[in-house]
C-alpha cells in the first residue's frame, strides 16, 4: 500500500470513531452549562487536569514504550514478550501508586478523592489496553473503542443527571464505568490472555523501554504545563468560577483538537514506519503542507462560527467564554504543528528533543501568564498558551534537521497567518450579517486550499464503496 493511501486510509478510520465521540461530548455541552454552575465545571475540570498531570510519573510512559516497540514488530513471540513485560511493569507501577495513595487520604482530606484515584486507575488502563491494540494493528477495535466509550459515558451521565438528580459525582461515575466498559471489550476482543506470558517478562527489555520513555515523562509534564496549567493559575489568581469560564471556552477548540488527533494518530503511525525511507523529507514535507492548510483554515472557519454558536446553545453565564476562543484555537493549531514534529522525533528514536523543548514551552507559557494574568484576566492564559506552543515549534522545526527535514511553505504562511488573525478581531467589531459573510468566503478559503485533500478523500471513499460492492 503506497505511503498516502495508508495514512488516508488510517485518517479516515481514526476520524470516523474520533469524530462521533467529539459530536456527542459537544452536543452534550449545552447540558452540562445549563445543568452546572460555572464553579462545579470548573471543579470536574481541575479533576481531570490533575489526573492528566499524574498520569506519566505513574506509568513511566510505559504505554508509549510499548506502542513504539509494537507498531514495528510483528513476530508473535516478540508481541507476547513486549505486552508481557508492559504490562507486569504497568500494574506494578499502579500498585505502588494506589498503596500511596490510600495512605495519604487516610490522613489527608481530598474532596472526591477516592473517586479520583479509581478514575486515575482505569483512564491508565484503558489508554494502556488501547494503545495495545493500536501497536498490535487492531485499528478498526482502536476507534471503535473510542467511540463507544464516549457513547456511554453520555448516556450514563445522563442517567446519573435526570434519573438519580446527581450533581458533579455523576461525571465521575459516568467516566469510570466507561472506562471500564471499554477495558472490558478490549481484552475480549483482542483476546488479550493471548499476549501474556509470564515466562516471556524480560527486565532488558523494561529498560529499555525505560530508556525510551523516562525523557519523554518531563516532556509529557511540560505538554500539560502548557496545556491545563493555566486552570490552576486561574483558580489561584480569579478564582474557579473563572476556571469554568475558561472551561468552556477550551470546548470550542476541542473540535481543532479532534481533527489534529485523527491525523496525528495517523501520521505517528507512518511517521515511524517510514522513518528509515530515504525519501522521508519529501514525504514529511509533503505531508505537513497539506496539514498546515487544513488546520490553518478550519481555525479561520471555526474562530469566525463560535461567537454566533454560542449565543444560541451555550447558557448566558458562560456567554463571556467565546472572547477567548479565537486564541485558544490558534494555540491549539501551534500545539498540534509541534505534534507533527514530535512524531519524526519518535521515529528516530530522540524523545530528549521533545523533553527539552516542551520544558522551554512550558516556562514560556507560566511566565507570560503569572506577569500578565492580573492585567488581562483570563487573556494572559489564552496569550500565553498561543506563544508558548508557536516558541516550541519553531524550536523543533530546527533542532529536527540532524535527523529529518520539513521545508515550511512561506507563501502560505504569508497569507493564512494575516487572516487567522483578521478572524480573530472580527467578532468584535462587526455585526452579525457581516460575520455571516466573512463566515461564508472562510468556508470558500477552506474548500479552496484544502481541495486536493477532499479529492483525494473522495477518489479513496469511492474506490473502497467499489470494492465492498464487489466482494
Amino acid at each position: 500500500m503506497a505511503k498516502g493511501e495508508k495514512l488516508a486510509k488510517d485518517t479516515m478510520l481514526y476520524g470516523i470513531a474520533t469524530f462521533g465521540s467529539k459530536v456527542l461530548v459537544f452536543f452534550m455541552l449545552p447540558v452540562y452549562t445549563h445543568y452546572f454552575t460555572t464553579e462545579e465545571y470548573g471543579t470536574w475540570d481541575i479533576v481531570l487536569t490533575t489526573s492528566s498531570l499524574l498520569a506519566p510519573f505513574i506509568s513511566f510512559e510505559l504505554v508509549s514504550a510499548v506502542y513504539r516497540w509494537l507498531i514495528v514488530e510483528r513476530d508473535k513471540q516478540q508481541q507476547i514478550k513486549i505486552i508481557t513485560s508492559g504490562t507486569i511493569a504497568l500494574v506494578r507501577n499502579l500498585l505502588c501508586f494506589t498503596i500511596l495513595a490510600f495512605i495519604c487520604l487516610a490522613f489527608i482530606s481530598i474532596p472526591y478523592g477516592m473517586l479520583t484515584l479509581l478514575l486515575i486507575n482505569v483512564v491508565i488502563i484503558n489508554s494502556y489496553m488501547q494503545q495495545c491494540a493500536r501497536g498490535l494493528g487492531f485499528n478498526i477495535l482502536f476507534a471503535l473503542l473510542g467511540l463507544l466509550q464516549t457513547t456511554i459515558h453520555i448516556l450514563l451521565i445522563l442517567l446519573f443527571l435526570f434519573g438519580f438528580q446527581m450533581r458533579i459525582e455523576a461525571f465521575f461515575y459516568a467516566y469510570i464505568l466507561a472506562n471500564m466498559a471499554a477495558i472490558l471489550l478490549a481484552w475480549i476482543l483482542m483476546r488479550f490472555h493471548r499476549f501474556l506470558s509470564l515466562q516471556t517478562y524480560s527486565k532488558s527489555l523494561i529498560k529499555s523501554f525505560l530508556a525510551y520513555a523516562i525523557p519523554i515523562i518531563p516532556g509529557a509534564i511540560s505538554w500539560w504545563v502548557m496545556n491545563a496549567s493555566d486552570r490552576f493559575i486561574i483558580v489561584r489568581f480569579l478564582g474557579i468560577d473563572f476556571n469554568g469560564l475558561y472551561a468552556v471556552a477550551n470546548q470550542i477548540p476541542a473540535i481543532l483538537i479532534m481533527i489534529s488527533t485523527v491525523f496525528n494518530l495517523a501520521w505517528k503511525d507512518s511517521a515511524i514506519v517510514y522513518f528509515n525511507e530515504s525519501d522521508k523529507d519529501n514525504y514529511y514535507t509533503n505531508v505537513f503542507q497539506h496539514f498546515f492548510r487544513l488546520l490553518a483554515t478550519s481555525v479561520i472557519c471555526i474562530t469566525l462560527l463560535t461567537k454566533p454558536i454560542f449565543s444560541i446553545f451555550i447558557s448566558e453565564k458562560f456567554i463571556e467564554s467565546w472572547q477567548y476562543t479565537g486564541l485558544l484555537l490558534v494555540g491549539t493549531m501551534f500545539s498540534a504543528f509541534s505534534l507533527f514534529w514530535s512524531a519524526g522525533f519518535h521515529g528516530a528514536k530522540k524523545t530528549n528533543v521533545i523533553f527539552i523543548t516542551s520544558i522551554i514551552g512550558a516556562i514560556v507559557n507560566i511566565l507570560i501568564h503569572i506577569l500578565f494574568i492580573h492585567f488581562i484576566g483570563l487573556y494572559a492564559a489564552a496569550w500565553s498558551t498561543v506563544i508558548a506552543f508557536f516558541i516550541t515549534w519553531i524550536i523543533r522545526v530546527h533542532t529536527c534537521r540532524p535527523y529529518f527535514t520539513i521545508r515550511l511553505n512561506r507563501k502560505d504562511m504569508l497569507i493564512l497567518f494575516p487572516l487567522l488573525f483578521v478572524a480573530i478581531l472580527a467578532p468584535y467589531f462587526v455585526g452579525t450579517g457581516e460575520l455571516g459573510l466573512l463566515t461564508g468566503l472562510s468556508i470558500i478559503l477552506f474548500l479552496a486550499y484544502n481541495k486536493p485533500i477532499i479529492i483525494g478523500v473522495t477518489k479513496l471513499l469511492v474506490h473502497r464503496f467499489k470494492d465492498s460492492r464487489d466482494t
